[in-house]
This record gives C-alpha cells, sequence and structure tokens, in this order.
C-alpha cells in the first residue's frame, strides 16, 4: 500500500497505520488510515503528530495536510471520558456543559461525538430545570439540528426540540412541528416518541379548555371539542401498547399516562383498568410499582364500604 507522503516521513507513516491505544486516526479518502495525535484541526487543515509506538525508538513527525483529504476522524476518548460518555444520560448539565463547550466546535464533522454531547446537555437542563432550561436548550437542539453530520443525531434533537418548545409553553408551535415529524418519519421508535409528545400537548389542552369552561359538560359547543381533545389524547397514550407491545418501557408509559388522564376526568374504573393492564402486561417496566401504589390510592367502585345502603 502506498502513502500519499514522501520522502521518510511517508515511511513513518506506513509503520503507523495500525491504531493504537490512546491515539487519533484519521482515514483519508483514498481508503488509508493514520493513527496519530491531533494537534489541530480547522475546515481547511488538519494538523497531527506521529508518536513512535511503545518499546521503539525515536521522537514525534508532525504533519499537516489539507482537510479536504481527509474522509474522517475517529477522535480518541481523553482520560476518564470513555465511562463518563457511556452514561451521558444520566449525568448533570453542569458536568456535560464542559463537553459540550469543548466539542461543539467539531459537530459538523463525520464520528464527532459533539451532537451526542449536545443532546444529552440539553435534555439534563429540560429534565433538571424544565422552564429556565428551555430556552438554552432549545438553542442547543436547534444548533444540532443544523449542523449535526449523523441523521439519527439530528431525530433525537429534532424530537428534544418539541420537549422543549412545550416546557418553554409554546404548545401550538409544538403541535405543529410534531405532526410534521409525524407525517415524515418511518422510525418507530421516534414516531412513538413523537405521539406521546403529542398527547401531552393534547393533555394540556384539555386542561386549559376546562379551567376555561367548568361548566364544560352543560355546553352543547365545548363539550364535543372537549371530548375529541380528551379521546385523542388517550388513544395516542395507548398507541405503543396496543401496535409496539414489546417496546416494554414505553407502552407500559403510556398506560400509565392513559390512567391518569382518566383519574383526572373521574373516570376511576377506567383508569383501575389501565394500571392492572400495565402491572399484569408489564411487570418490569419501571412504571409498575408506580401503577400499584395508584391503585391504592384509588378505591373500586366495586368494593364494599361502611356506608349504609
Amino acid at each position: 500500500m502506498s502513502f500519499p507522503f514522501s520522502g521518510c516521513l511517508g515511511l513513518f507513516l506506513l509503520a503507523s497505520v495500525v491504531p493504537v491505544v490512546g491515539q487519533d486516526v484519521i482515514y483519508l479518502k483514498t481508503g488509508e488510515s493514520v493513527a496519530c495525535r491531533l494537534d489541530a484541526l480547522t475546515d481547511k487543515i488538519v494538523s497531527f503528530s506521529l508518536l513512535a509506538r511503545a518499546g521503539t525508538a525515536g521522537g514525534s513527525a508532525r504533519q499537516t495536510i489539507s482537510a479536504d483529504r481527509v474522509d474522517r476522524i475517529e477522535f480518541d476518548f481523553a482520560e476518564g471520558e470513555a465511562g463518563f460518555f457511556e452514561k451521558r444520560h444520566e449525568a448533570t448539565a453542569e458536568q456535560l456543559k464542559g463537553w459540550w463547550d469543548l466539542t461543539f466546535a467539531h459537530l459538523h464533522r463525520p464520528r464527532s461525538r459533539a451532537a451526542a454531547y449536545g443532546i444529552a446537555f440539553a435534555n439534563a437542563m429540560l429534565r433538571e430545570q424544565p422552564e429556565p432550561g428551555a430556552e438554552r436548550a432549545l438553542a442547543i437542539f436547534d444548533r444540532v439540528i443544523a449542523r449535526a453530520w449523523a441523521a439519527e443525531d439530528i431525530a433525537l434533537a429534532k424530537e428534544g426540540r418539541l420537549r422543549a418548545l412545550m416546557a418553554n409553553g409554546d404548545l401550538e408551535t409544538a403541535t405543529a412541528e410534531a405532526q410534521v415529524l409525524a407525517r415524515e418519519t418511518e422510525d418507530p421508535g421516534l414516531l412513538i416518541e413523537v405521539n406521546y409528545l403529542l398527547a401531552l400537548a393534547d393533555g394540556e389542552k384539555l386542561k386549559a379548555l376546562e379551567t376555561e369552561h367548568p361548566r364544560w359538560e352543560e355546553d352543547d359547543e365545548v363539550r364535543p371539542d372537549r371530548n375529541e381533545l380528551f379521546h385523542r389524547t388517550v388513544d395516542r397514550f395507548l398507541w405503543p401498547h396496543l401496535f409496539h407491545a414489546t417496546r416494554e418501557e414505553v407502552a407500559a408509559r403510556g398506560l400509565f399516562a392513559a390512567a391518569e388522564l382518566y383519574a383526572y376526568a373521574g373516570e376511576s374504573e377506567p383508569a383501575r383498568d389501565r394500571w392492572n393492564d400495565l402491572i399484569k402486561l408489564y411487570p418490569d417496566s419501571s412504571f409498575a410499582a408506580q401503577a400499584a401504589a395508584k391503585l391504592e390510592s384509588i378505591p373500586s367502585s366495586t368494593e364494599p364500604t361502611d356506608e349504609p345502603p
């Protein structure tokens, strides 16, 4: 295999194409690769040092090439980073901020971890402080959507954007974008999440409508709108259970949310039925214990009472 460098340096590169622990790897468009330490990286140049392999004599040699010759770069993990990256979804916003700040300049580069850090960072802000963190999270999701190289990261960022919009109180925009995304995607996992977010948005609209019209049951104009919202929300919550039952966690989440909506509406028996279904069908889900606790708090209408007939 020939390498596109000249002289002794070319021979040194040829001897270093096998990646070694603790090095970045540059993949050229010719199909060749080189293990190295990246020193500088821009959209125009890639500067790197070739380090002597363990147990061999020699120092390092530095080389700069044009960025348009590079297909992709596999960035090595910093010390302690690999374990953190694996569990980034559990990390705090404060822990993730530094990694996002360090990597976001490489967001558009193939195989960069920047998008993964950005999505995890934005999700952590929404998880920890939904309202104050919504604007910042929305900006990060938008940056990932605009610049990330991987379609999977872009899809996750679009889902995150919907949650950020909802946390920011912009249900109208969130609903409109979720409907578009639901029509465009063929990914069942993403479609489940989009339908769940649409259900949450409809649930908020339902509660707002009932607050504005407390006597909605007696209003012939409002009642049909309320009932249509209610049943559409329930159907969306139950969609994973009905059509993707093997995805146990999200199916259980939907059953739990549907039961909560029934309970909110004062329909105790349908709520109990959904919680019972959850416990029976998805006993290993994280929602099973919550469903059991809910069942204890809502008595069945068929249970005997101490009141005289």
